[in-house]
């Protein structure tokens, strides 16, 4: 079951040749800066499209011992997060947009045993990807422009 999903993007030369210029490190700076901004869209759409419910999000039990035990990890909309992800490579930027501690999300979008898949996040991602790749164009050309007037200085 696959629970991830790329993005790889061609057809920026301008924009590479642009970062290229501007030297890796800060071509790392700024292409983190637009990707930062250009996958909050996506992140936007996600917590959107995010199941929601009436039921108590508050949860508790008793344990082996007898003590009880208390959770409480909050609407699924409420742990949808950005966050930037180290990579492998270097001067290579990655980030997620993950469910945090609302893995309960997963067995909505591909069904369980005892319940049919009703997929939420893939669709909400597929429906935004032109705008997150025009988003990601805006903001690295900004954020290219503003590294040069920088470097200037």
């Amino acid at each position: 079951m696959a629970n991830r999903q790329n993005f790889s993007m061609d057809g920026f030369k301008e924009l590479e040749a642009a970062l290229k210029k501007l030297g890796p490190e800060v071509a790392t700076k700024a292409g983190a800066e637009g990707t930062r901004k250009a996958i909050n869209v996506m992140r936007d759409a996600v917590k959107k499209a995010a199941p929601r419910g009436d039921q108590p999000t508050k949860r508790t039990w008793l344990n082996n011992d007898g003590s009880q035990g208390t959770a409480d990890y909050g609407r699924l909309h409420e742990n949808i997060k950005s966050r930037k992800q180290r990579s492998k490579k270097s001067h290579t930027i990655r980030y997620v947009v993950t469910t945090g501690s609302a893995f309960w999300g997963r067995f909505s979008e591909f069904g369980t045993e005892h319940e049919p898949a009703r997929p939420w996040f893939k669709p909400a991602v597929d429906q935004v990807a032109g705008k997150l790749v025009d988003a990601l164009r805006t903001e690295l050309g900004k954020a290219i422009d503003k590294a040069a007037r920088k470097s200037r200085r």
